[in-house]
């Protein structure tokens, strides 16, 4: 659990005056994660962006290089950070450049932070393509360690950074992530009669969100929700098709549950709110996680939410979730079946979630990555 990670002891305004006196800094930010479909880099880069510009003093200037239009494969977009970044930046004449979507140039001249999320590629590597696994076996490390500043999302993401590549601790700053405000109850009974038509959702239903990979234990899922035997509920994966879907498709096949699984490729925002808002439950069973953003999204929406053990995910959900073991069948079997069965528990679970939610807040994590800038840019 974040302990003082989402709170400031002092009053934000009055601290940015604070350090607005020791240096007027010009920011450049890479955007390219945001070209193409966006994806949950690039949700961080555009909410981090506009908190920071909402909350800096006039004499932060920030600048952004947009050059990207498109998605970028592994080998372009190794290209891009070590080639056409520091051409681009070069161009901003920035005090400090920031690299919020992990890779970083590493002949970069000038200061620079780097996010760091999480270091799936180097804890599965099985799932990873050849040009992937030199990325994040080779060029990854090297890019951290020229880093001024490596920002990461969790505790447990620090503790791999530090582990596993050798980084000084000191060197490592965890901001939490946050909700987008749009993540909200949704009391309409209209737009969610609308939307329950629009995606085939007539029966009362649990709720999986994440691109479907292997670390997002879904197959494992799809078994316990059958184990439970609550037939009175649909399971829904809302999540574009990652690695290895096929082992997902055959468990459901397997299990006889084709009727009873709903899988949703793409759902925007605005719907996944709704969705959310409606599900009895949200399931998150994944075997890691840098941060866990769709159990905010899930609290903020009122959704009662059972959370795996694994790495950051009891950072985030804390004591507003119930919980059982990645790998413990009989363990999830009795969760589902409990948060289904039990409507006080889900009211207990809705009620502390939103409290949970609430104490994420953008503009705190802006205020942790200004204060960075700070730092980087002054030394």
């Amino acid at each position: 659990m974040f302990s003082g990670c989402c709170c400031w002891a002092y009053s934000p305004s009055n601290y940015l005056k604070k350090l607005s006196t020791v240096l007027t800094m010009r920011i450049a930010i890479d955007m390219q994660a945001m070209a193409g479909q966006v994806t949950g880099f690039g949700r961080y880069v555009s909410q981090i962006t506009r908190a920071l510009k909402k909350i800096a003093p006039a004499d932060v200037k920030f600048s952004e290089i947009k050059v990207i239009k498109r998605n970028l494969r592994t080998p372009s977009r190794i290209l891009w950070d070590q080639v056409g970044l520091p051409i681009a930046a070069s161009f901003k004449r920035p005090d400090v450049l920031f690299v919020p979507a992990f890779s970083a140039p590493i002949l970069w001249p000038g200061k620079m932070v780097v996010a760091c999320h999480d270091l799936i590629g180097r804890l599965f590597p099985e799932n990873f393509s050849r040009s992937a696994k030199l990325y994040w076996h080779d060029l990854l490390p090297k890019a951290l360690k020229y880093a001024d500043q490596i920002i990461t999302i969790s505790n447990a993401s620090k503790k791999d950074i530090v582990r596993l590549l050798k980084i000084p601790e000191s060197k490592v700053s965890v901001t939490p992530l946050a909700a987008d405000p749009k993540f909200r109850p949704c009391q309409d009974q209209n737009e969610i009669t609308r939307i329950k038509r629009t995606y085939n959702l007539p029966r009362p239903f649990c709720l999986a969100v994440g691109t479907i990979e292997p670390r997002k234990n879904l197959p494992f899922l799809v078994e316990a929700f059958a184990r439970s035997k609550r037939n009175d509920h649909d399971l829904v994966i809302v999540g574009k098709k990652g690695w290895d879907t096929e082992t997902l498709e055959r468990n459901i096949q397997k299990l006889h549950l084709n009727e009873r699984i709903k899988i949703l490729e793409y759902v925007p925002e605005e719907d996944l709110v709704v969705i959310l808002s409606s599900a009895t439950a949200l399931l998150f069973p994944s075997l890691y996680e840098g941060f866990g953003l769709p159990i905010l999204e899930a609290m903020a929406c009122g959704a009662p939410v059972v959370a795996s053990t694994a790495s950051s995910v009891p950072e985030v959900a804390g004591e507003a979730a119930l919980y059982a073991d990645p790998k413990d069948f009989s363990a999830w079997q009795a969760q589902i079946s409990r948060v289904i069965a039990d409507p006080n528990l889900r009211q207990v679970l809705r009620s502390k979630g939103l409290a949970r939610a609430k104490s994420f807040t953008w503009e705190n994590a802006a205020l942790r990555t200004l204060e960075i800038f700070y730092k980087v840019g002054k030394s």
